[in-house]
């Protein structure tokens, strides 16, 4: 090459195969930080599932049960339409299970067909309610404080019971009775206290129950305890092996037997065939409707059909508060003129602090929950 002539510069095989190593390593780089993120996002899920409340399942749709039902006449529209009414103010979705009984015989095929149906679906666990009831606004708060209860009310005397469980409320229960004219705690059973709940109705408020409070009750206490009794069915959640024991409980009834649902469902907790579980005083009451007359005008029939329509039972009835809560009122009014709270914003109601009482061989205990 003679001085002064063009240079051409021709990248040599050196050149190319460095820059082939530069792609390539940023290639790697890329995929390398994909793969990081796609695990740092996994880990945090699992990290978030594991530090999640288990109670929180209470809050969703079916207050953490797999199925709600109602038991409803098909032509008992006036009944339907209040439990949708207030099954949807309350935050839940509700099946109905058609109720017709035309006599006492019908009645017998009534109950089997219904245990018969939750085991031919293998339903894990589901709240069977009647159609005349009435809850607290509250009540998956109430809910959650029941739960703490049946969670580790069992591990006081089973301590190493594993703790994993499906259902926010444990592993143990076979029956949450919820609603009940009354019930008697089994003996032995640790007791959960909640000494101060603005939800639990005061004693001379309550409708009449057939067994008497427990031992330690008082205005704006609640307690829940494994039973041994109770009595009426308003509202009771089961178990999918609970609904195959009483299915063959019923199997066994014979013509002589005169036992309706309710007895049969509290000998069997007396027994121990069914581990059951229930409060006091009861989550879930009555809505006594009022009954239609002729008056002169329809604001007089509305006023008189306020007057006689009323919730037994509970404090801030959803029912009794439909108005206001429809009208996106923050507030609602509780059920008796002397409540500790009148009025409750129930965005501000929490779970109230419960304690767990028990005696052993080594004398009486108590620990905060």
């Amino acid at each position: 090459m003679t001085p002064g002539s063009p240079v051409r510069l021709v990248p040599g095989p050196r050149r190319r195969s460095s820059n082939l190593v530069i792609l390539l390593l940023v290639i790697i780089a890329l995929l390398w930080s994909l793969v990081f993120h796609q695990n740092i996002g996994r880990g945090l899920h699992v990290t978030l599932d594991d530090i999640r409340d288990p109670l929180d399942a209470i809050v969703n749709n079916t207050l953490g049960f797999e199925k709600i039902f109602a038991i409803s006449p098909a032509q008992r529209l006036d009944r339907r339409d209040a439990v949708v009414l207030a099954s949807s103010a309350t935050g839940f979705h509700v099946d109905f299970i058609d109720g017709l009984i035309l006599d006492e015989d019908s009645a017998k095929f009534l109950f089997p067909a219904r245990m018969r149906m939750l085991c031919r679906d293998g339903i894990a666990s589901a709240l069977i309610l009647e159609d005349d009831v009435d809850w607290d606004i509250n009540l998956k708060m109430q809910l959650k404080g029941l739960a703490l209860g049946s969670q580790q009310i069992p591990k006081i005397n089973a301590p190493e019971r594993n703790a994993t469980t499906d259902s926010p409320y444990g592993d143990s229960w076979d029956v949450l009775w919820i609603g009940h004219c009354g019930m008697k705690c089994n003996s032995s059973s640790p007791v959960q206290v909640m000494p101060h709940d603005i939800t639990a109705m005061p004693s001379r408020y309550l409708p009449p129950y057939l067994y008497d409070a427990p031992a330690g009750t008082g205005n704006n206490v609640r307690m829940t305890c494994i039973i041994e009794k109770a009595a009426c069915s308003a509202a009771y959640a089961i178990t999918y092996g609970a609904s195959q024991k009483i299915l063959a409980a019923l199997t066994r009834l014979t013509d002589a037997d005169n036992l309706d649902f309710p007895d049969l469902l509290s000998e069997l907790c007396d027994n121990g065939s069914l581990e059951c579980y229930s409060s006091y005083p009861s989550l879930v009451g009555r809505w006594k409707r009022g009954r239609r007359e002729e008056y002169s005008s329809d604001n007089d029939q509305e006023a008189v059909d306020r007057q006689m329509s009323h919730s037994s039972g509970v404090m801030y009835s959803t029912l009794g508060n439909i108005e206001h809560i429809l009208g996106g009122e923050c507030t609602v009014r509780a059920s008796i003129d002397d409540a500790i709270v009148p009025e409750l914003n129930p965005d501000l109601f929490e779970v109230p602090h419960s304690f767990l009482q028990w005696t052993d061989k080594k004398g009486g205990h108590e620990r905060a929950l």
